[in-house]
């Protein structure tokens, strides 16, 4: 009976066809959600690791303005330490009021 109708396994060949490209488009899909995953939990890991490194560097600065002996720590590991303003060294005299 199928033999005799061209038709009939046209249709059977061309519903097999789209069905084997449905599971193919469904394990491509499977597989790429599976990465998007692994790739958004290693932006989260890599996210806390730049924040928690940047709070330590943050307070090894702030360290530094009490302790200058850790400056060359700091230059070793590439932290830039902010510059504090130098006192000036004769400020001007202020004028006594009632003159």
């Amino acid at each position: 009976m199928i033999r005799t109708n061209a038709f009939g396994v046209a249709m059977v060949s061309a519903l097999f066809l789209l069905a084997l490209l449905c599971c193919w488009l469904a394990g491509w899909w499977f597989l790429g959600a599976r990465e998007l995953q692994l790739l958004k939990s290693q932006f989260q890991w890599m996210n806390r690791t730049t924040t928690t490194v940047q709070a330590l560097a943050d307070e090894s600065a702030d360290y530094s303005r009490r302790n200058p002996a850790i400056v060359p720590i700091l230059d070793q590991y590439g932290v830039k330490v902010p510059l504090r303003p130098a006192p000036a060294a004769n400020p001007a005299p202020v004028p006594k009021p009632g003159r």
